[in-house]
């Protein structure tokens, strides 16, 4: 019972602090993230999933994939891939899963995971996945290994 009491203490400090992040990450501004520039123009492809976002930009010889969210425990990444064909929207397949592999939207279990797949000429070139939770996952881990010594 007292270990019970203990975890739901830890969870909710927990939903606390993110809230406070989430709050204070709303203030900052979230622009500064994209290291290779890009234009509006330049915009391919763009899914969003709850707070998470994904948007595919085409330039000359590159694909540029950035990946941003309003939660504070995403930090928003950047990668390109460079391609040698003509890439269309039909090129870019972005799959979006819960935490257990799932791409069936479930009231309860969102969907956190961003799978993309990018083909050039036929070949699969990219196939990233995206994990938007896993420093919340993380410091999950860490409040309670802390919590077991």
């Amino acid at each position: 019972m007292r270990k019970k009491i203990i975890i739901i203490i830890v969870v909710m400090l927990i939903l606390l602090g993110c809230t406070m992040l989430i709050v204070k990450n709303n203030d900052n501004e979230k622009g500064e993230m994209l290291s290779i520039p890009v234009n509006n123009n330049e915009l391919l492809v763009c899914s969003e999933e709850g707070y998470n976002s994904i948007k595919v930009y085409r330039q000359e010889n590159q694909i540029v994939v950035y990946a941003e969210s309003e939660s504070a425990f995403f930090e928003g990444t950047q990668f390109s891939v460079g391609i040698s064909g003509e890439i269309t929207p039909e090129n870019v397949e972005i799959i979006w899963m819960t935490i257990g592999g799932s791409t069936e939207q479930v009231e309860d279990n969102d969907r956190i995971i961003a799978e993309v797949k990018i083909t050039d000429n036929g070949e699969l070139i990219c196939d990233t996945k995206i994990n938007f939770a896993k420093k919340a996952f993380e410091a999950v881990e860490d409040v309670l290994k802390q919590t077991a010594q």
